[in-house]
């Protein structure tokens, strides 16, 4: 008999709902890349008249939209500059991560963000801090060089394992370190839930954007402990993967709808396996 277990903890977080919420306001608006990382969420609102845009040309006619990642600063002082009219969706919880990495170069701390450099989160926390030290793994950790004094911040969808694991080697290398772990509550709680069914489970699906920092940090995580598929939408599984397996999880990023959830749990329900 097959049994399919959605986790507790999936789906849009609140930050990402605000966002939706705020952007669905305006008629039209001209969103300064994707406002969450999920493209069939992005299509929805492209087919709203809510068109993403790559870079600022200072002719755009509709409000500008700051996605829900935040920006970096200098999209923030042109906008000013030109005077346009802004719609600034950064989830509260970014900003948090801004002002903890400020109030620790007050404090004397040179910066190290734990994140993905070439995220558009990180991008924005390390435009707003002085020569920022960036770490993603071991590897970046081990090609540089550490001042005697650092403030740890993170991403906030990184892996709590892996900040923690990192932040371990940092101490060891400088005199003076303090940490701000700025890896917001949602993710933390989503991790729990993959990691939690992951272990009761036989087989794990985890269901968000490909480009989705939160959603692949789910897949690698309930990874370690069942074989695990990544996938965007119900049309991406495989009926092959389900042969003798019972007990099916199910567990979703921050950025996925609803909507594509329940599809995927319909699909897998009319599999026989």
């Amino acid at each position: 008999m097959k049994n399919i277990i959605v986790a507790e903890a999936q789906g849009f977080c609140w930050g990402v709902r605000r966002a939706l919420d705020i952007v669905d306001q305006y008629d039209e608006v001209s969103i300064l890349g994707d406002l969450i990382h999920n493209k069939q969420v992005v299509q929805e609102l492209e087919n709203k008249n809510k068109r993403v845009i790559q870079e600022l040309t200072g002719k755009e006619k509709n409000p500008i939209v700051i996605t829900a990642h935040g920006t970096d600063i200098s999209n923030i002082k042109r906008l000013e500059s030109l005077e346009m009219e802004t719609v600034d969706t950064t989830c509260p919880l970014v900003s948090v991560i801004y002002r903890a990495g400020k109030q620790l170069e007050t404090e004397g701390y040179q910066i190290i963000i734990i994140g993905d450099k070439r995220h558009v989160e990180v991008k924005g926390i390390a435009s707003r801090m002085k020569n920022p030290i960036m770490i993603n793994d071991e590897d970046d950790l081990e090609n540089i060089d550490l001042p005697e004094k650092v403030g740890i911040i993170c991403q906030s969808t990184f892996s709590q394992n892996k900040f923690n694991k990192l932040v371990e080697r940092i101490k060891k290398r400088v005199k003076s370190c303090k940490i701000k772990n700025t890896i917001c509550a949602p993710t933390i709680k989503r991790q729990i839930a993959a990691e939690t069914l992951a272990k009761s489970v036989d087989l794990m699906i985890v269901v968000g954007g490909y480009h989705s920092s939160n959603t692949k940090k789910l897949a690698e995580l309930a990874n370690q402990y069942v074989r695990s598929y990544h996938i965007e939408t119900a049309e991406h599984l495989d009926p092959l993967w389900f042969e003798g397996m019972s007990e099916i999880g199910i567990i979703a990023g921050a950025s996925t709808a609803d909507w594509i959830i329940e599809e995927v749990c319909v699909k897998i329900g009319e599999f026989d396996f």
